[in-house]
């Protein structure tokens, strides 16, 4: 099927957040100055807390043990952690009509669909953003947009640990209200097979051909640019 747009996505595995923290930037930063397409970043952190702005005086003693950022994404407190998939869509807005609430909505309908082909119903909560089973929070979401490049994303609850979830009010919500596939009907999940499915919502929801990119190709792409502007 003939795609509006054509982009990337790339699956990282595991990844530390403060490099994937620096690597939003320079690829927002790249998407502006038309050096890469449309990407969609898959990837799992070990265990981290981040603060979105939201919440900026919140008290921080709490997270001793456990690393923590403060970032410019909407929202308040999130956890990630190996078991949950998390999401970064850096895409170019302006030619999707600058609507971050639909692109917000896009994205929750990505995971809603995704889950779906599991047997898993899910839903948006008419209060709060997110996908949800019920009263339940399986996919929290925090978007940023820099000119009208997105950023941040979502983070996709399968088999993670609800327990860490306890050490934050996660969107200021009690963190008994988070679950996951595995909670929830004992699923697990491998990563891969859920960004691949995913992707196949997001090329229909986007209406973008989402092709898998090497990182060295990448990483080629992006050398060749910086040794351009250093001539």
């Amino acid at each position: 099927m003939k795609r509006r747009f054509y982009g990337w996505r790339i699956f990282l595995g595991s990844r530390p957040y403060q490099a994937a923290l620096e690597w939003q930037t320079r690829m927002v930063r790249y998407r502006l100055q038309g050096v890469i397409r449309d990407t969609i970043f898959f990837m799992e952190h070990p265990d981290v807390v981040t603060i979105g702005r939201d919440c900026p005086d919140e008290d921080t003693s709490r997270l001793k043990d456990i690393e923590w950022h403060r970032i410019t994404r909407g929202g308040g407190y999130t956890y990630h952690g190996p078991g949950q998939l998390v999401v970064y869509p850096i895409f170019d807005l302006r030619r999707r009509g600058r609507d971050l609430h639909r692109f917000i909505d896009d994205v929750e309908e990505g995971i809603i669909r995704a889950f779906a082909g599991y047997g898993l119903t899910c839903r948006r909560h008419p209060d709060h953003t997110g996908v949800w089973v019920e009263d339940r929070k399986i996919a929290s979401i925090g978007i940023a947009v820099k000119n009208w490049t997105s950023f941040h994303g979502a983070a996709v609850n399968l088999t993670t640990d609800l327990e860490k979830f306890k050490l934050i009010n996660p969107c200021g919500l009690p963190p008994e209200i988070m679950t996951s596939a595995h909670k929830e009907r004992g699923l697990v999940i491998d990563p891969v097979e859920f960004a691949a499915r995913l992707t196949d919502h997001y090329s229909d929801i986007f209406d973008t051909q989402l092709d898998d990119l090497d990182m060295d190709e990448l990483a080629e792409m992006i050398q060749a640019e910086e040794s351009s502007q250093s001539l």
